[in-house]
C-alpha cells in the first residue's frame, strides 16, 4: 500500500513538474495519469514471473557513469572527428569480463539490468551480447574504453 501511495506521489509530482504550471487542468490531467501509472505498476508488480530489487547500493555505479557522461562525450567526439578527418574507422568489439551473479535473486537481476543499461547508454559504447551463463559481454566501443573497476558493472 505504501508503495503504490509512493508511486501515486511520484508520478503526480513528477507530472506536475514537467507540466511548468498547476493550474486545474494540469492538476486534474496530473491525477489521471498518476492513477493509471500506480495501476499499471500494480499489474507487473503482481504479474511478473521476473523480479526486480534495486538497493542502495546500486545508487554509487549509477552516480559514476552519470558523472562520466561528460568526458566520455568529449572523448567520443574527439573519436568522431578524428575519424572524419583521417577516415578511419573507430569502432571496435570487444569482450569484457562481467560477473553475472545468480540468476534466480532479484537483487542481482536489477544488477545485471542496470549494467546492461548504463554500458549502452553510454555515448561511446553498447552491449551487442550478455549471455547468460558467461561471465563476459560482446561490447562495440569507439575508441579505448578503460574497463571498470568494479567487474560487476559495465561503466
Amino acid at each position: 500500500m505504501l508503495r503504490s501511495a509512493l508511486t501515486w506521489l511520484g508520478t503526480l509530482a513528477l507530472y506536475l513538474l514537467l507540466a511548468g504550471e498547476a493550474g486545474s487542468h494540469e492538476v486534474a490531467t496530473g491525477i489521471v495519469v498518476a492513477s493509471l501509472m500506480t495501476a499499471w505498476a500494480w499489474r507487473i508488480r503482481t504479474a511478473a514471473k521476473r523480479h526486480f530489487r534495486v538497493s542502495c547500493a546500486h545508487l554509487a555505479p549509477w552516480g559514476r557513469a552519470l558523472a562520466g557522461l561528460g568526458p566520455a562525450t568529449l572523448r567520443t567526439g574527439a573519436v568522431l572527428a578524428r575519424a572524419i578527418l583521417v577516415g578511419t574507422h573507430p569502432g571496435h568489439a570487444h569482450r569484457r569480463p562481467f560477473r553475472r551473479g545468480p540468476e534466480d535473486e532479484p537483487a542481482e537481476r536489477a544488477r545485471r539490468a542496470g549494467a546492461v543499461l548504463l554500458a549502452s547508454l553510454a555515448p561511446d559504447s553498447f552491449v551487442l551480447r550478455a549471455d547468460p551463463g558467461r561471465d563476459e559481454v560482446l561490447i562495440h566501443a569507439l575508441g579505448e574504453t578503460p574497463p571498470p573497476a568494479d567487474p560487476r558493472w559495465l561503466a
